[in-house]
């Protein structure tokens, strides 16, 4: 019984009648990746939240401060206090009072908002404006503590302009 049953298995794959028997290797889907938390496994962490950077978001939102992060920059993160409460500060403030839009020129940044159940915390996109060194109203969020801006620099928008025409883009 089992010999013959396997016997037609076998002739249906050579003449292709039949499609190929596809176990699923995984339960929970292949995208490991995709932002969810996934059984047994521990929140994505982006590449830039090192044992550093961790230690001064923790450090930050017990001293009501923001972590300052510039790519290529030592120190890497920096905790910078916030005033007392009644007054905010926003991204573009923050950049601009630092130093970093004079010294990087064109930039491109990320505010992670500080969560309990993200380690490297919520990612929130900060828009530039069309230069790319000055923050767009709509994305220039008021700090709270435990926040962390990611800033790295940005090529000249002009530049990538010429070369997008002389590519075609």
């Amino acid at each position: 019984m089992i010999r013959s049953l396997l016997t037609i298995i076998f002739f249906c794959s050579l003449i292709g009648g039949c499609a190929p028997l596809q176990v699923p290797t995984n339960p929970f889907g292949t995208k490991a990746d995709d932002g969810f938390r996934q059984h047994g496994s521990a929140s994505r962490v982006d590449g830039s939240m090192t044992e550093q950077v961790y230690h001064s978001v923790r450090q930050a939102k017990s001293d009501n401060g923001v972590v300052l992060q510039v790519v290529g920059d030592s120190p890497t993160a920096r905790v910078l206090p916030l005033p007392e409460a009644g007054q905010s500060v926003y991204v573009s403030e923050l950049l601009t009072q630092t130093g970093v839009l004079g010294k990087l020129g064109h930039v491109e940044a990320t505010l992670y908002r500080h969560s309990d159940e993200i380690i490297g915390g919520i990612p929130m996109e900060i828009k530039m404006g069309r230069s790319r060194d000055n923050v767009q109203p709509a994305s220039d969020y008021a700090l709270q503590p435990g926040d962390r801006l990611l800033v790295s620099k940005a090529a000249n928008p002009a530049l990538e302009m010429l070369l997008g025409g002389l590519l075609g883009r």
